[in-house]
């Protein structure tokens, strides 16, 4: 989402504007839980015929939107829709502080921003970004002060927090999305990607904008159709991070529409492997040990204005003074630039990820389990290599896998997914938590794009058996090293799952796993308070039990069976018995069978399975289907186990 703008704490003790201090009002007034006081405040300076009031209670709502504590008492009021009205406000000032505050709300959460939609945020913001589009009939160009680098006028950055806003808004609902398409704005919104022209900050915050737009979205499609040069020209961006972020964006909207695709496919990977080719690294370095500069830069001297020059200021005069004493320092620059390069690389793997997708093995959405045939649906338990893996064939069109090849997209995205130097971390995480996000958010991403390659290209292109044994051991490290962010943990494990997927064929490298070793996982499973998670270890569990010994398939079997009769989330269960069933298709294991008394505690889930099926079809969504059929081949599998039984003469040795 748009970043929100912060308000930033004046140095100053004096109040050279004699506006009222948001910092004291919020303090005074919210900090001791008296949040009608303060939001009916506002809503009076909304409402005042006075410019100066109305901008003050803006600065008030967008200071206090970065508190959860105040966003409940500002739904519960109607400020939102009263500001609304104040986008086409006769003042230029109010205009952009109503932008700038309603940018900053609506990058607190997705629910936030459908009520914003609600509000009816949306007719005004559209009719705002339109008259920069049609006023007077003459195209609309930004004005920088070429005193400050890269400062925009009061205009073009009123601009800047609108597209911001209705990006957030068209990311987090539809209701947005289709009011954009029935405006006329998409054409003026391709030409405001010329950074010469339009700067970085106002390309970038557009192209973000178009990139959400343009996801499954035909209509926008049949017009960017028509920008395809324009657009390719961007995949060709050299330079500092930003235009690695406006070029990778730019792929990222090519790789949306499909007839620009694929025309300039070839060009897009190749934007994708510079963009991953930058060293992440190096600028996380270099960065942090400019950060803790930035809490110096909070003591200054005390800043001395003349009152009398002050009041024969110009409205754009006093923008201008607060837009120089509000500018970031190199070192905020910095931060943001590097932030900018984090997202570029996890955008990069994102689309990577959706090119690399194959329906091959998705479930149709309108699948039945009355439609589910039995030859479809069960394993031949009594036929050998009933379950051979199909992790040897690539899926892949032939381009997009040379291209994968070719520019060492594997190598590379495993180079993203590492985690940082432990100091790095610890700067992070004291000085910069959004950074510290965004690293996360990127070698989420990489895992789970080498998640979909495992599952669509062979062993060999993927480094081979050695190769991905390795990966899977360095993956294995690292979620075992302490604390472990929940969406770092599923994207690991759910690499894990797909690299031991290509290992089935090779049980001779885990000839040296022990009891020991394999008690760490089955106590990731215990500890673990995720489903996804858990079902991403019982997966694996299941996959090692037709790797390893008798005696540790039979410490699998038992832990796995004693799991599910406890859990309570389906689609856990159902990945659990799947996996675990595979263990069954090449060894009948009847001694295991017989010593835990498998048949009365499979049947046990084979009811359960059956009694939660039908009430948790709609909680359980596409994955109706695969519940569906693990369900029907449990069934299956516990009549197979009972047969064998019958017949089964146990050892007494055992």
């Amino acid at each position: 989402m748009g970043k929100a703008r912060k308000a930033r704490p004046h140095k100053a003790k004096v109040n050279p504007t004699g506006l009222v201090d948001v910092n004291a009002l919020i303090d005074q007034e919210l900090a001791n839980g008296k949040s009608d006081s303060p939001i009916q405040a506002i809503v009076d300076q909304l409402q005042s015929a006075s410019t100066e009031d109305k901008i003050c209670g803006l600065q008030t709502l967008a200071t206090i939107c970065h508190n959860d504590v105040n966003i409940g008492a500002v739904v519960e009021s109607d400020i939102v829709r009263i500001a609304a009205s104040l986008l086409m406000d006769s003042d230029l000032s109010v205009r952009h502080a109503t932008a700038g505050a309603f940018r900053n709300l609506s990058v607190q959460s997705v629910e936030i921003c459908e009520y914003m939609v609600d509000q009816d945020v949306l007719t005004p913001l559209l009719a705002l970004l339109n008259r920069y589009t049609t006023a007077t009939g003459v195209e609309w160009k930004p004005t920088f002060d070429k005193t400050l680098p890269d400062q925009m006028d009061e205009k073009s950055d009123t601009f800047l927090q609108a597209v911001n806003l209705l990006w957030n808004l068209c990311e987090s609902t539809s209701v947005a999305l289709d009011s954009f398409n029935q405006t006329q704005l998409l054409e003026s919104f391709v030409k405001c990607l010329n950074v010469e022209v339009y700067g970085k900050e106002i390309a970038v915050a557009v192209a973000q904008c178009l990139l959400v737009i343009s996801e499954d979205n035909a209509a926008a499609w049949r017009i960017l159709s028509n920008f395809g040069n324009e657009l390719s020209l961007l995949l060709a961006l050299e330079g500092d991070y930003p235009s690695v972020l406006l070029r990778t964006v730019a792929a990222g909207i090519i790789a949306n529409v499909p007839a620009l695709s694929a025309t300039y496919l070839s060009q897009l990977f190749q934007a994708l492997s510079k963009t991953l080719d930058v060293n992440h690294r190096a600028a996380l370095n270099s960065v942090t040990s400019s950060l803790p500069l930035l809490t110096q830069k909070d003591v200054a001297d005390l800043e001395v204005t003349d009152d009398t020059q002050m009041e024969q200021e110009s409205a754009e005069q006093s923008f201008q003074r607060r837009r120089r004493a509000d500018m970031p320092s190199e070192v905020e620059m910095e931060v943001r630039n590097v932030g900018w390069l984090l997202q570029a690389q996890r955008i990069a793997a994102e689309i990577l990820t959706n090119i690399c997708s194959t329906e091959e093995d998705e479930w149709q959405d309108d699948m039945d389990e009355d439609n589910l045939s039995e030859a479809e649906s069960v394993h031949d338990y009594e036929t050998n290599g009933a379950n051979v893996s199909i992790q040897n064939t690539d899926k892949l069109p032939v381009e997009v896998l040379e291209a994968i090849k070719s520019l060492g997209f594997v190598e590379k995205l495993w180079q993203k997914a590492q985690p940082l130097a432990e100091n790095v971390g610890q700067i992070l995480a004291e000085n910069d938590k959004n950074l510290l996000k965004r690293v996360n958010n990127l070698r989420a991403s990489s895992m789970l794009c080498l998640h979909n390659l495992c599952n669509n290209i062979s062993s060999d292109d993927l480094g081979g058996a050695e190769g991905i044994y390795q990966v899977w051991l360095e993956l294995g490290q690292q979620v075992f090293q302490g604390h472990q962010n929940p969406k770092l943990l599923e994207a690991s494990t759910s690499l894990m799952r797909a690299t031991l997927e290509h290992l089935r064929k090779s049980p001779e490298l885990f000839k040296q796993m022990s009891e020991s070793d394999l008690q760490l996982m089955l106590n990731g499973v215990t500890d673990c308070q995720d489903a996804e998670i858990r079902a991403n270890w019982l997966r694996m569990l299941g996959i090692l039990g037709c790797l390893l010994p008798e005696p540790l398939i039979k410490l699998i079997i038992d832990f796995v069976l004693t799991t599910c009769l406890k859990e309570k989330d389906l689609w856990t269960i159902s990945e659990a018995m799947d996996s675990m069933m595979d263990i069954f298709a090449e060894n009948d294991w009847n001694q295991v069978v017989h010593d835990l008394s498998m048949v009365p505690k499979c049947k046990e889930l084979d009811r359960h399975l059956k009694s939660k099926l039908k009430q948790s079809k709609r909680e359980l969504n596409e994955r109706y289907p695969a519940v569906c059929t693990v369900r029907t081949n449990l069934s299956r599998f516990c009549k197979y186990l009972e047969t064998e039984m019958k017949k089964f003469k146990p050892s007494m040795d055992t």
